[in-house]
């Protein structure tokens, strides 16, 4: 056929057929869930229920959010990603079935990043499955018990002085009375890179005296979900086997030999030289030989009835991979834990003002900072669970289903199967802004967690680090150094609202990432007895 003989006609009917067969290739399963009588909320073609994350226009938690007040009658609500659907579970019972109780059908998170694309990102903790997840969970849990904190704690508070030390000299540069105008993500992840540099692989770092350190440098550019790699992340969401087909995996070879080499080197020169450090190369080192042992607060899940984990053969890459995502949750969640933190506490003066008097009572003429002071903060830890509650870290919590699961029916509600590798979601910034669950749930309230208050939350409605045995096997290491650091800021400095504070606090729209549009922006002043 002769493509210049075509009329006019000829090609807007063929475009008329081409459209046609790309609307249908694009909705071809858009039935499914009305035909099964669940409720949906209407989704586009290719994008699915995902076009404000695919744009920007909306965070994932909003996002998740309006859907599960939409449908606020509904135990679980069907949505697609992009041309896969998944469940949305909102109803508490229904989340404790499937992530406690029967949790054998849910035991792996959804598949992000194919092996075949990223074979180091796909053998970390958090993306392994099955028995291999089971083997190297019981592997790292005696990584993480309250012992092997209190042996991190001096590498914590170490950071902890220089962050002081480093805020004090800024704001002695100022105006007296003047606020230090900062933001907040960028002093906090330079501290939480400190702390994860010395107390996970022995290197000390001081990243806000040498702004463009390697260690620092390597963290920001592995934690930047932004520009390529976020369509990067959009590509394993709505076209995984094409990507695994080009071999596009997540992290560049300049990130991946960067944690390659760190390790080898510190693992070469321990064994050479018989260095002995409590960190989390040490811990991952008597892993490998099978000499971690488990400790009573371990769950009977993860370790045998000797005590002792399961020992696998853990390879290099293997170890380099939980060194990476040690890293990556080091670096960001905790950081962003802190950032929202300082925020709120600028913003309610009574709260930063009950808070400060609990660390200098608890901190003592000695002003001397100890593990078990930071474990006696009542209100501390109360302040935290709140910062938490509003702005929980991860958003979502989600699983893929490993063999087909009947939910039943109800009076209200019709069975549904979710069939083997369909996803869930389990929204935990929705269920934390319900107000249903949480009174006045916008209101930043510390006493929700108070001794007498806290038993009243409903069950399964509180899930900062997520739930079941797949809950963060770091929460511990997370929590200690958070609250390591506001003691250390609190006890020295006021912090402030200033000019650029974005208020009121909105979640930017950043797709999958929690943070605030403009910026954590406030200022901080020396305290009345540190100035004096």
């Amino acid at each position: 056929m002769d493509l210049l003989s075509l009329t006019f006609t000829d090609w807007a009917l063929g475009g008329i057929i081409l459209l046609f067969v790309l609307y249908k290739c694009g909705t071809w399963n858009h039935d499914y869930f009305k035909s099964k009588g669940i409720k949906n909320p209407k989704p586009l073609p290719f994008l699915g229920s995902m076009a404000n994350i695919a744009f920007k226009r909306k965070p994932i938690a909003y996002l998740v959010e309006d859907i599960c007040r939409e449908f606020k009658e509904e135990r679980f609500v069907g949505i697609f990603q992009f041309l896969e659907p998944l469940v949305i579970v909102k109803d508490p019972e229904l989340i404790k079935r499937i992530a406690v109780k029967d949790f054998e059908f849910f035991t792996d998170h959804q598949e992000t990043i194919p092996e075949n694309a990223d074979s180091l990102f796909s053998k970390n903790l958090i993306s392994l499955k099955g028995e291999k997840w089971r083997d190297m969970r019981a592997t790292l849990s005696p990584a993480f018990t309250s012992s092997k904190m209190k042996n991190m704690f001096h590498f914590m508070n170490q950071c902890g002085l220089q962050l002081g030390d480093y805020l004090h000299n800024e704001i002695s540069k100022q105006q007296p009375g003047k606020p230090y105008v900062l933001e907040m993500k960028d002093l906090f992840t330079r501290f939480t890179n400190d702390v994860i540099a010395t107390s996970a692989f022995g290197v000390q770092v001081d990243s806000l005296k040498e702004k463009n350190n390697h260690f620092y440098t390597m963290g920001k550019s592995v934690t930047n979900f932004t520009g390529i790699r976020y369509f990067t992340l959009l590509g394993f969401l709505f076209v995984p086997k094409l990507m695994e087909f080009f071999r596009i995996g997540l992290f560049g070879k300049k990130e991946k030999q960067f944690f390659s080499d760190l390790v080898h080197q510190t693992i070469s020169t321990r064994e050479r030289e018989g260095i002995v450090r409590p960190d989390m190369i040490h811990l991952l080192m008597q892993a490998r030989k099978g000499e971690l042992k488990a400790e009573h607060e371990e769950s009977d899940v993860f370790v045998n009835g000797s005590g002792k984990a399961k020992k696998i053969d853990l390879t290099d890459e293997d170890i380099e991979a939980q060194a990476m995502i040690f890293f990556l949750a080091g670096f960001d969640t905790a950081s962003t834990l802190l950032s929202f933190t300082s925020v709120l506490l600028a913003t309610h003066e009574n709260v930063q003002r009950k808070l400060q008097q609990e660390v200098d009572e608890m901190l003592g003429d000695d002003h001397k900072l100890t593990y078990e002071k930071v474990q006696k903060m009542k209100y501390l830890d109360m302040v935290i669970s709140e910062s938490l509650r509003i702005y929980p870290p991860a958003p979502i919590i989600d699983r893929m289903c490993v063999k087909n699961y009947t939910i039943p029916a109800t009076d209200k509600h019709p069975e549904y199967t979710i069939k083997k590798r369909e996803g869930i979601w389990i929204p935990v910034y929705a269920i934390h802004h319900n107000p249903e669950y949480y009174p006045d749930p916008e209101k930043f309230d510390p006493e929700r967690f108070s001794d007498e208050n806290k038993n009243s939350i409903q069950p399964y409605t509180y899930l900062p680090f997520g739930i079941g045995p797949r809950l963060c096997i770091g929460q511990r290491f997370a929590l200690l150094e958070a609250k390591v650091a506001l003691i250390h800021i609190l006890s020295r400095f006021n912090l402030t609202v200033v000019e650029k504070t974005p208020l009121p606090l909105r979640l930017a729209h950043e797709g999958f990432v929690m943070t605030i549009g403009g910026g954590f922006w406030i200022g901080a002043t020396l305290r009345e007895q540190v100035a004096t």
